[in-house]
């Protein structure tokens, strides 16, 4: 399991500039620390000759400048309708399961049922093995379950610990010297499911899953959707580049999105300019908070008529023949 985790951090991208400090918002450092621990665990988890890379704990100097720059995006100087939607109406959040599983509570490890200390074990978590009893105290785990399975019991072991680097202490499990063998253990599927902003769809599935995935100074925030279980079919995502200086600029994704295209006036009470669309032909798509469809047009006009609509924050999705996407957020007055 250890070189599962190893493995996977292969594949994941770690910021290397050195952030200049920027302003930390309250709100972001309350509600996004857990995730820039993440995101720092993920960038020190890729590179086995990481100082941090077997440390049981996340240093605050690696975490903090992730805080600064989600406080950066989070500030929107350029005031980005866009920006906003993905804290205060979509609230995407790092996922510590769907993209890089990273397990941050259970230990199991199995050993002959007939072992000495094994009852013993089993009715007070406490086994009598110096060492054992020790890593237990050290890092606050305690017996969560076990398994008696054909001569062997598999203990499972979690910490209490709200964040701990467990691929740097299995080390010291395996060397106790009863242990069969020793493992992280993934059971966290439940955790895919992170999703907590309003209702939405993507191509008719409701979002399930978000993420947040780090390309040096590029953060892009997921949306996804569409039989999560199995795997996402469908995403929907925007990119924001923060520079070291923590200026910061929405960019476009051209594999997916349409570029130039903007929406005029914004709030409306009666009609919507569309530019920035050339294809011939599009469709639009109109939400509301509750992710509920309230106007769907397969049209080649260049305005919508929201009239109708009740006044309130509503978002408008065109999609194109070639399906490339873009997503506005809008006011009805």
């Amino acid at each position: 399991m250890k070189n599962l985790l190893l493995i996977l951090g292969i594949f994941i991208l770690p910021i290397t500039s050195i952030y200049s400090q920027c302003e930390i918002n309250p709100d972001i450092q309350n509600n996004y620390e857990f995730d820039a621990k993440l995101l720092a665990l993920r960038d020190i988890l890729s590179d086995p000759s990481d100082p941090d890379h077997f440390n049981p704990y996340i240093p605050e100097a690696r975490f903090t400048p992730y805080i600064e720059k989600l406080s950066a995006i989070y500030n929107n100087p350029n005031n980005d309708p866009e920006i906003d939607a993905i804290f205060n109406d979509f609230q995407i959040h790092a996922n510590q399961e769907y993209n890089y599983p990273i397990e941050l509570k259970t230990i199991a490890f199995n050993v002959d049922t007939n072992v000495p200390w094994v009852e013993d074990f089993k009715n007070t978590g406490i086994s009598g093995v110096p060492a054992l009893d020790q890593l237990i105290l050290d890092y606050q785990f305690s017996l969560d379950n076990f398994w008696d399975l054909n001569g062997i019991t598999i203990f499972f072991i979690k910490t209490e610990i709200e964040f701990l680097n467990l691929n740097a202490i299995i080390g010291e499990f395996e060397n106790i010297q009863d242990f069969n063998s020793v493992e992280i253990y993934y059971d966290i599927i439940d955790l895919r499911f992170n999703y907590t902003g309003i209702p939405y769809q993507i191509n008719g599935w409701g979002v399930e899953v978000a993420d947040i995935i780090i390309d040096n100074d590029i953060f892009t925030f997921y949306l996804f959707s569409g039989d999560c279980f199995a795997g996402c079919m469908y995403s929907e995502s925007w990119s924001v580049q923060v520079t070291e200086d923590c200026q910061v600029e929405l960019l476009s994704n051209e594999s997916n999105s349409i570029s130039n295209f903007t929406i005029f006036p914004n709030p409306s009470s009666d009609i919507i300019n569309i530019s920035g669309i050339t294809d011939e032909e599009f469709s639009i798509i109109i939400y509301n908070l509750q992710g509920q469809i309230v106007k769907s047009i397969s049209s080649e006009t260049n305005q919508i008529n929201v009239t109708s609509l009740t006044s309130g924050v509503y978002f408008i999705k065109i999609q194109t023949e070639d399906d490339k996407t873009v997503i506005k957020r809008f006011i009805k007055k």
